[in-house]
């Protein structure tokens, strides 16, 4: 469902242009283009400083653009929301746009050919790269501009796996392969997603893990699966943020043993969607218990809904590892059955939730409302960047290395409009264009010589003051 705290509305209105005049349309332009260049001046300048801090593999006598300059136009296909290299190329590329670009910044000195960065990203360490989106992130939280997202003391993190690309040719060793009964065999790049998640419907991209095989193609090899990919992003991601307080949300997959046996392991809390049929002992005892707990129940309203909420606390479950070795850990159960009326008609849904912590009638309409449904977010983030202009499911190069190198530059991008679209100078026009209508409505106003170089020139002299709506 649509997550009815969100700051921008998920309808817009039929109507005709705000702006009356030629004059009022050029007005309305400059203001969105300082709120646009704000946001860049105070976000930009540290990813440019961090792509200069990438090893450069290339041979010093023929480097004609830099690697920031490289790094700086990828990052701007996607802020701009180019759909391959060529169109990039072709439009990016216009001496008119980057004489404007260097107003803002001087270090971009060239204007490079897609096909250049993309080579470059075949040279470089994914790693690398990946580092420089973790390290905005780190400053974001450093700062306090993502205080809003916390809840319960917690931050929010979101996870789940979805297919970015498939070929039936087999381009990347690393790729997985999938037959579907006499189907020929495909090929293809599956990615496990963590996304930070604010209550106001706001996302994060925080960090990828790429499934991948060991660069062989024996059918017979084993390959990897999300179970595996989970591991590894846990890990990084607690190598990368070690102190900070996580609360992970994920769909019906990670309610087993050893994903919340890891969770307890790196001390953060939970709360998985626990489906039907799935840990069958613990259903067991829910059905068992809810009878002799009446007191553990709560009604709530929120917004057009009423809530049923109920929980079970303290249910002990065991599970065998891949050694054989028994393992009990005690978990907690979370319920709501929601009714609600749309279009004359009375509807009803139900929810079931595996918590870390144990669950009261203080904390279990947050838990569940503003922790467990936001797991949710995650798929509508991943919904935007495949239908709203990033071409998540563009890969933008067949190259192992590339493809999760223009992955990451993808990331930036996003999180970069993000934050540029939370602008209080902002808000009016994402109410009225909604948030891809304003990104079309920033790029006409780059590309059509709407604000001269003077005037940008003027825009960026002054100190950048850019509240968020969040």
């Amino acid at each position: 469902m649509p997550n009815p705290e969100a700051w921008h509305s998920a309808v817009l209105a039929n109507r005709k242009s705000p702006f009356s005049s030629a004059e009022e349309e050029q007005a309305g332009r400059q203001s969105a283009l300082q709120a646009q260049v704000d946001a860049w001046c105070l976000y930009l300048p540290g990813l440019v400083a961090a792509f200069a801090r990438i090893r450069d593999p290339r041979r010093p006598g023929s480097i004609k653009h830099k690697s920031v300059v490289l790094l700086t136009f990828g990052v701007l296909l996607f802020i701009f929301q180019y759909s391959s290299r060529r169109e990039a190329n072709r439009e990016l590329t216009a001496p008119s746009f980057w004489e404007l670009v260097r107003e803002v910044f001087p270090e971009i000195d060239s204007i490079p050919h897609a096909d250049t960065l993309a080579r470059f990203l075949e040279s470089i360490e994914p790693s690398e790269l990946q580092s420089v989106l973790k390290d905005t992130v780190k400053r974001l939280l450093r700062n306090g501009r993502l205080k809003s997202f916390l809840v319960q003391h917690r931050y929010v993190v979101a996870i789940d796996g979805t297919q970015k690309f498939t070929s039936q040719k087999p381009f990347a060793p690393e790729a997985l392969r999938r037959r579907h009964g006499q189907q020929a065999e495909s090929y293809v790049v599956y990615v496990v997603e963590a996304v930070l998640v604010g209550p106001h419907g706001v996302t994060i991209p925080l960090m990828s893990e790429f499934l991948h095989n060991d660069g062989e193609m024996d059918p017979q090899a084993k390959q990897d699966c999300e179970s595996k990919g989970f591991h590894r992003l846990a890990r990084r991601l607690k190598r990368a943020f070690p102190r900070l307080p996580v609360i992970v949300v994920a769909d019906g997959l990670y309610p087993n043993g050893p994903m919340m046996s890891l969770c307890r392991e790196l001390r953060w809390d939970f709360m998985f969607v626990l489906k039907e049929g799935c840990l069958p002992s613990v259903w067991e005892e829910v059905q068992a218990l809810r009878p002799l707990e009446p007191t553990q129940r709560l009604s709530s309203r929120w917004v057009d809904r009423d809530q049923q909420f109920w929980w079970v606390n303290r249910i002990e479950y065991e599970y065998q590892d891949a050694d054989g070795r028994i393992h009990r850990i005690k978990i907690h159960v979370a319920g709501c059955t929601e009714t609600w009326e749309e279009s004359g008609e009375q509807k009803r849904s139900e929810w079931v939730w595996v918590s870390h912590a144990p669950l009261t009638d203080k904390n279990i309409v947050g838990r569940c409302n503003r922790m467990a449904r936001r797991r949710w977010d995650v798929e509508e983030h991943i919904l935007k960047e495949k239908c709203q202009g990033y071409h998540y499911e563009h890969v933008f190069s067949y190259n192992w290395n590339a493809i999760q190198g223009w992955h990451t530059l993808m990331c930036i991008g996003h999180l970069v409009n993000t934050l540029t679209l939370l602008a209080v100078n902002l808000e009016g026009m994402v109410r009225s264009h909604g948030l891809q209508g304003t990104l079309r409505f920033l790029r006409t106003t780059w590309m059509g010589r709407w604000v001269d170089r003077a005037t940008l020139k003027r825009l960026c002299s002054r100190r950048p003051q850019l509240r968020l709506v969040i």
